[in-house]
């Protein structure tokens, strides 16, 4: 089969090649895919650097963490799923099903979790296997998708999962309340979606100038209220401003871990507001003023975000089948397979918002 796998450690070194076809265990299931996301975390995949995991990996490993299918073969021990069934996967593909973690529901905290398109062949490709291990441990991590959703939308569940569970679960965001977003990827563009659907009062995204002309419009579209640009020297004055006597509850960063985010959220909050990290670097932050007094003296919690639980996924799929979610602004390119690297390309330059990679496209 065709797939888009790393061939080596180091950057530059993914190819669109031939791999074989995953072989289904008694146990597991086959889906063909028909849709896979790119997200900027498979970015460093091509340009670098590396993540030094992959320094013992056995080459080629079939990348792509975001995708949608229809199951193709079922193993014989395998009774909840049959052939022709249309659905998405989070991605999971091992857990201990033993630890806290795993007892509690929040699989993606599992020590020993092992990703799909991250430890193991993913789903840029025509096919992909879903081990029974996850399907037995953490059965709902495959789901069923709504009649109404086409593939190319049920691939991107991932990031707007993510931002239902920073804004709505954790952050608490209530109908009115002012909310800062940092950021206009992908994370960002669904948070602002996720904001509006509850029906948050001022939704302020802060972004850069070098996304501004493609991102923007989407913001604006999506419902962002504000847009401000992160280099902007009166951005706190301008943000409390418009936060008015209501002030900003939650601040949820999209964007990275950049030195200015935190002790500017932390000032722009009202007392008792939440600041959600969600975006990240694979670099040390050092701030010139440490936040934590005002933190304190203020009252915020900081929330460290790790993806997704199955409540995001069943809600999200629920207000997706009601005709809640409208994801056609933020799915701005959609590219046949082979044409992977173009699309990595239109993502790292900001010239697209989400780029879907459709195998059944090549022909």
């Amino acid at each position: 089969m065709k797939a888009v796998a790393k061939t080596g450690y180091g950057p530059f070194r993914l190819e669109y090649m031939e791999v074989p076809k995953p072989v289904c265990g008694d146990n597991d299931i086959i889906l063909k895919v028909k849709a896979a996301g790119i997200c900027g975390s498979d970015m460093p995949l091509l340009y670098g650097p590396d993540e030094a995991k992959y320094k013992g990996y056995m080459y080629p490993m079939v990348i792509g963490h975001e995708f949608a299918g229809e199951v193709c073969e079922v193993g014989r021990n395998v009774a909840d799923w049959t052939v022709g069934d249309r659905v998405v996967s989070d991605n999971t593909g091992y857990v201990c099903g033993r630890c806290p973690a795993c007892e509690t529901g929040n699989f993606l905290l599992c020590p020993e979790r092992k990703g799909i398109g991250g430890d193991m062949d993913g789903g840029m490709a025509e096919y992909v296997r879903i081990p029974g291990v996850v399907l037995q441990r953490d059965p709902a991590s495959i789901r069923r998708i709504p009649d109404n959703m086409p593939f190319e939308h049920a691939a991107v569940m991932d990031p707007i999962c993510n931002a239902y569970k920073a804004i709505v679960q954790e952050a608490k965001v209530l109908p009115g309340d002012n909310v800062v977003i940092y950021g206009n990827g992908p994370l960002g563009l669904f948070s602002v979606l996720v904001a509006r659907l509850i029906n948050a009062a001022r939704i302020i995204v802060i972004g850069t100038r070098k996304s501004a002309l493609m991102r923007n419009p989407i913001c604006e579209k999506l419902g962002a209220t504000d847009i401000l640009m992160a280099d902007d020297p009166e951005l706190v004055k301008k943000v409390k401003k418009i936060g008015g006597e209501d002030g900003i509850a939650a601040v949820i960063n999209c964007a990275s871990r950049s030195a200015n985010i935190l002790p500017q959220a932390v000032e722009m909050l009202r007392p008792g507001g939440t600041f959600v990290m969600v975006g990240y670097t694979r670099t040390a932050v050092s701030y010139a003023e440490d936040p934590a007094d005002l933190m304190g003296h203020k009252g915020i919690t900081f929330i460290g975000h790790m993806g997704y639980d199955h409540t995001s996924w069943r809600n999200v799929l629920a207000l997706y089948r009601e005709g809640r979610v409208d994801m056609d602004p933020i799915v701005s390119h959609k590219l046949p397979l082979s044409k992977w690297r173009e699309g990595f390309e239109q993502f790292s330059n900001r010239e697209a918002a989400k780029v879907v990679l459709m195998p059944e496209m090549d022909g």
